[in-house]
């Protein structure tokens, strides 16, 4: 059985210092350091920054993190239904996912912490989505690495499941797979706007149908950054 599972979003990002800004305004931690590579926690999950580049331009990848070792966690995973190899890629051993749709992502050993500090601010929560129009294989590939269903729309258009190490994800129905980096703020999330604001970063309160949102500026110039107040209104909903 997968424990611990955390969620750490990767965002390859052509500006990774004003990712920093945007992280570290909001409370995120600095993990650890290398080259063109940076770790960051946040009150709950981590998420990685990684340099773009030709081969892997601007843009978000899924990947979790376990405590149990990988080849038990690549076993049991399979086990479960999760189509999941054990490979090699450039960063060590992971257990490689490939979701039907054409997403991969992996499941690693924690990253380890190298960097000394106060905690991060418990309010933000990394929340990466995974939009997919075959929802609930995309939902049971998520359970199955250890994911617990958290709030699910009554139409099927919306999951989102917790990790018990930290952090959510969510898979949100599309017409095309993809990716994408958002977060929770698990407070008024006016407090996360005026501590974008302190620190310089461009950011709107927008007030949707279930909750309120706050867009920041995409330093990739890709979408707006959400940052989404933990939702209240459960209307059309149900919540496990």
């Amino acid at each position: 059985m997968i424990t611990d599972l955390t969620a750490q979003p990767i965002r390859f990002t052509a500006d990774i210092p004003a990712w920093q800004r945007l992280l570290e305004a909001l409370g995120a931690r600095l993990l650890l350091e290398r080259p063109g590579w940076l770790v960051y926690a946040v009150g709950s999950g981590r998420v990685a920054l990684h340099q773009a580049s030709d081969a892997q331009p601007p843009g978000t990848a899924l990947a979790f993190s376990t405590t149990t070792p990988v080849p038990e966690a690549v076993a049991a995973a399979a086990a479960a239904g999760v189509p999941i190899t054990l490979g090699h890629p450039d960063h060590g051993e992971a257990g490689v996912v490939s979701a039907p749709d054409g997403t991969t992502f992996t499941l690693d050993a924690p990253t380890p912490v190298e960097e000394d500090g106060p905690p991060a601010d418990r309010r933000l929560v990394s929340l990466p989505i995974w939009y997919a129009r075959d929802t609930a294989t995309a939902r049971g590939i998520l359970e199955g690495i250890g994911a617990r269903a958290r709030l699910v729309a009554d139409d099927g258009t919306w999951t989102d499941l917790a990790c018990d190490g930290g952090g959510l994800a969510a898979v949100h129905h599309a017409d095309a797979p993809a990716l994408e980096l958002a977060f929770e703020w698990d407070a008024d999330v006016e407090e996360a706007l005026a501590l974008l604001t302190e620190a310089g970063v461009r950011a709107a309160l927008i007030d949707e149908t279930y909750s309120r949102t706050v867009q920041v500026a995409d330093p990739d110039g890709i979408k707006e950054v959400w940052i989404n107040e933990r939702q209240s209104d459960h209307y059309g909903y149900t919540r496990h």
